[in-house]
């Protein structure tokens, strides 16, 4: 069945939207998309939750899951849903050095029926981070790549922009209202491409669908990313970081890359290279990906040539992003066409300087 709903005049969600009152006797019929991630139109919600004892437990090292409500607009009406769930702290080092970390949101599948999140049950909710209205920015950006990944490989975890409100409910307290990321769960993701999750320690890099890998190694070089490894996870840990290597029924593996905060087109304040490598700023791109020879990369290279411009415009035409920050994002994309253009540049990036 459908959930009930109630409305609401103003033009933003109240700090209590989440306790309106539910509408009795005919149900609202509500428009609700196919599934969460087939627009691109941004998602505004508030989110309640005792978000003070969600940060105290954070910052003891527990995660125990709260309990929360998020209310959003039915489409083409003004009228409140209220979808139950649970929310807790998530990641690693962003949970450690954010103001406010990045959360996961658990739906109960029977609450979520004839809402936006009909069918989702865990989604990860990328948040702004830091106080400073220079991490939307940020953030913006980080959802940008996940676009343009999509654009040059199917294997690209779905994203939908937010605007998030979040509200105390222990303390009846506005929290913040920032931009976020919804990111597909990567359970459903298996699922929807019929593979399953890789579950050990190290990956056998020679496993990785041989396309697949080499567009996942130019793509990181493309957005100036070196905070990733396909093969291992760090210390004890299980294979990877900032990778989910997924297995086909054939046993061909593929790799999704996730979390570009520290990529150079983000250019975040927090973001550093590991020491260990030959650049000392994230706006030095550094290729690690495979040696290869340069017949097997010239294919790679033409599909991100082909999708240039299509790139270029999701930074000309996102909504909120800055121009001066819009600009300074194509500049560094184009410096990346710009390498493959010109004989010497592509050599030594791709060829002279590998990870072997």
């Amino acid at each position: 069945m459908r959930r009930s709903v109630s409305r609401v005049s103003a033009s933003k969600f109240g700090p209590l939207a989440a306790c309106a009152a539910l509408v009795t006797g005919a149900a609202l019929e509500l428009r609700v998309a196919a599934d969460l991630f087939d627009t691109d139109e941004p998602l505004a919600f508030d989110l309640a939750a005792p978000f003070q004892t969600v940060f105290r437990q954070r910052e003891a090292g527990e995660r125990e899951e709260q309990d929360a409500v998020l209310t959003y607009r039915a489409a083409g009406t003004d009228a409140a849903v209220n979808v139950p769930l649970q929310i807790r702290v998530r990641g690693r080092s962003r949970a450690a050095m954010c103001d406010f970390p990045p959360l996961r949101l658990d739906f109960p599948k029977a609450e979520t029926v004839g809402t936006e999140f009909e069918g989702q049950n865990r989604l990860k909710l990328v948040t702004h981070c830091e106080r400073t209205e220079s991490y939307d920015t940020y953030l913006r950006l980080e959802y940008l790549i996940y676009r343009a990944q999509a654009l040059v490989t199917p294997y690209s975890l779905r994203a939908r922009l937010v605007e998030a409100h979040y509200v105390d409910n222990s303390r009846d307290q506005d929290v913040a209202t920032r931009p976020g990321i919804l990111l597909e769960d990567e359970g459903r993701f298996g699922d929807r491409h019929d593979m399953t999750m890789f579950e050990e320690m190290r990956v056998d890099r020679s496993r990785y669908d041989a396309e697949q890998i080499a567009i996942f190694d130019v793509f990181q070089y493309l957005i100036g990313n070196t905070d990733w490894s396909a093969i291992d996870g760090p210390g004890e840990e299980q294979c990877c970081h900032n990778v989910t290597p997924y297995v086909r029924a054939d046993g061909t593996m593929i790799p999704v890359a996730y979390d570009f905060d520290s990529a150079g087109l983000v250019d975040a304040p927090h973001a550093l290279p590991n020491e260990r490598l030959p650049i000392r700023d994230v706006r030095q791109r550094l290729y690690r990906g495979q040696c290869r020879a340069a017949d097997e990369l010239a294919p790679i290279f033409a599909r991100f040539v082909e999708q240039r411009s299509a790139i270029l415009a999701l930074f000309a035409e996102q909504p909120g992003l800055d121009a001066d920050d819009a600009e300074r994002a194509r500049e560094y994309i184009e410096d990346f066409y710009a390498v493959l253009a010109d004989d010497k540049r592509r050599e030594r990036a791709f060829f002279d300087v590998c990870d072997n």
